[in-house]
């Protein structure tokens, strides 16, 4: 309930908001937010960015323009923060075949992205939140290079000291084997996303550097940082 915020907010300058609540509540909260703080720091998506990988259909890109139109409206100082993909995601998406020492099956493995580190984009909302000068600001973070999906995963192999093979997908394939763990649409999405990137360099920016004075994480510091998330002895810690 969007009431539920105003203990939260009593008394609060500034607020981190990532959206994770019915969409059908945002008018009531950010009408919320406007009420009780003078500054949001929004953490949305790169949907503006013209880069096929980011233009294609997407559910969640839609309600973060939304909400981006609703805080605009109501005249509190913004900054928005754009992750393109996370590094991260790799853990979800590859941990489980590269722990069983299995070959990793996956689509569109030309496909470019420039994996940024979570911590990276923890330190810009930090960053933008607690300093002045960013209000009205509107970064698109990544990571310094552009690699193919397969690339990373020769990275994380890196990482671990041995060699992962990699074997294509089909589109059909991830979407049956998906049934069940995620939305058809954010499948779609994904696939739709990674098939316009085959053969597409990355859209890198220098936003990270510029806001921290220090060069973004690469990939492969990002792999040897949490090689130890791929291996089993990390099982059920």
């Amino acid at each position: 309930m969007p009431e539920s915020l105003d203990p939260a907010l009593d008394g609060a300058g500034a607020v981190f908001l990532i959206w994770t609540a019915p969409p059908q509540t945002s008018a009531a909260v950010v009408e919320r937010l406007a009420a009780h703080v003078r500054r949001v720091v929004f953490l949305s998506s790169p949907h503006q960015t013209p880069h096929p990988f980011f233009q294609q259909p997407n559910p969640m890109a839609v309600l973060h323009a939304d909400i981006e139109r609703l805080i605009a409206a109501t005249g509190l100082e913004s900054t928005i923060i754009r992750p393109g993909m996370f590094a991260s995601n790799s853990l979800a998406w590859w941990v489980p075949a590269i722990r069983a020492g299995e070959v990793l099956r996956w689509p569109y493995g030309a496909a470019e992205t420039a994996p940024v580190d979570d911590r990276d984009v923890a330190a810009v909302a930090a960053r933008t939140l607690h300093q002045d000068g960013y209000a009205g600001g509107d970064y698109v973070l990544t990571g310094p290079e552009s690699l193919t999906q397969a690339a990373q995963v020769d990275v994380i192999g890196d990482a671990l000291g041995r060699r992962i093979a990699f074997e294509e997908m089909t589109p059909d394939e991830f979407r049956s084997l998906s049934e069940g763990t995620a939305p058809s649409s954010v499948v779609d999405m994904l696939l739709a996303a990674w098939s316009a990137a085959v053969g597409q360099p990355a859209y890198i920016t220098t936003a990270v550097a510029d806001i921290l004075g220090t060069a973004p994480r690469t990939f492969r510091q990002w792999a040897a940082d949490h090689a130890a998330a791929f291996t089993e002895s990390s099982e059920g810690s």
